[in-house]
């Protein structure tokens, strides 16, 4: 009895592990090299405005806050880590306002970043 239960078990499981996986759907869709170059051009001119909007609010150069500016694939809260490295560069705290200034063209460069790359994948 016993091992007819572990036979089945061993069984059972074995036919689990042959059912096909379902393939992931991809989240980058391939683009013509021309969508591609205006996609990367579009993305330079916002992030140019986004660090001179930050320059701007924090009283600077734009190459300070380039500087600043951390690796945003790897960081998961770009803007906050921009505001930490700013401050140790400047030595100054930045106040609540400017912060808060920050915070909010971070948003206004994701959003506008995410329009792009949709009328970069969209139709012909």
């Amino acid at each position: 009895m016993l091992r007819s239960t572990v036979l089945w078990l061993v069984f059972a499981l074995a036919g689990f592990s042959t059912f096909p996986v379902a393939a992931q759907p991809t989240s980058r869709v391939a683009m013509d090299p021309a969508r591609t170059a205006s996609l990367t051009a579009a993305s330079r001119r916002i992030e140019d405005r986004f660090v001179a909007d930050v320059a701007h609010i924090v009283g600077t150069t734009s190459e300070r806050v380039r500087r600043a500016m951390p690796d945003e694939r790897r960081i998961t809260s770009a803007a906050s880590r921009l505001i930490s490295a700013l401050e140790v560069d400047l030595g100054t705290t930045l106040t609540p306002e400017q912060q808060a200034e920050i915070l909010e063209a971070d948003q206004a460069r994701k959003l506008s970043l995410a329009k792009a790359r949709e009328a970069a994948v969209g139709t012909p």
